[in-house]
Parts: structure tokens; C-alpha cells; sequence
């Protein structure tokens, strides 16, 4: 798995965040296109629904389930929204990561 290719299973969701802010940074310097980066969100959405998280990151798991969402709906984000909406989901994962990774 490179840095922006969508984890083929998922063992953490610590590495879950962490691959969504890459691939929102990858979005916005532009090394991949929206649909790539919604369409990537939306497998990796499916395999997080199914994934059962451990005790501590149970509180966590609907979180990132939301910024998932929020990923793969990037395609609707449009003008100066666009901005707004990346930095804020950048700053969110960056957010969850750092509570995960304490954990």
C-alpha cells in the first residue's frame, strides 16, 4: 500500500485517519482527481463499517466513519467552500489521529 492507495484491509483506525489526511493532502496539491479521491473513500468507508474496533477505539470508530463520509462526498465541495471544507477535515483527522495514537 503506497501512501494514498486505500489499505486493502484494515487493522487500525489509527492508520485509517492517517491514510485519509494523505490522501486529502494528495487531493489538494493535486496528485489525484476527486472522483479518485471519493470513490477511494467510499471502499474504504465499507471496510470500516464492517471493521470492529478494540476497546479503546470503540468511542472513536463513528468519528471516523463521519470523516469518511465527509471524503467521499469531496466531489460536492466546489469554490471557495473547497477550502474551507479540506482544511477543516485535515484538522479533524489530524485530531482523531493524535487521540489514537495516544491511545
Amino acid at each position: 500500500m503506497t501512501a494514498i492507495s486505500p489499505p486493502d484491509e484494515i487493522d487500525n483506525l489509527y492508520n485509517v485517519a492517517l491514510w485519509m489526511r494523505s490522501t486529502v493532502q494528495a487531493y489538494q496539491e493535486g496528485i489525484i482527481n476527486r472522483k479518485l479521491t471519493s470513490g477511494m473513500a467510499k471502499k474504504v468507508l465499507r471496510k470500516i463499517k464492517s471493521y470492529i474496533p478494540t476497546q479503546q477505539e470503540k468511542e472513536h470508530k463513528e468519528a471516523i466513519e463521519d470523516l469518511c463520509i465527509s471524503l467521499s462526498t469531496i466531489d460536492r465541495a466546489e469554490g471557495s467552500f473547497e477550502k474551507f471544507y479540506l482544511d477543516s477535515l485535515i484538522e479533524d483527522l489530524e485530531r482523531i489521529a493524535k487521540l489514537l495514537e495516544e491511545e
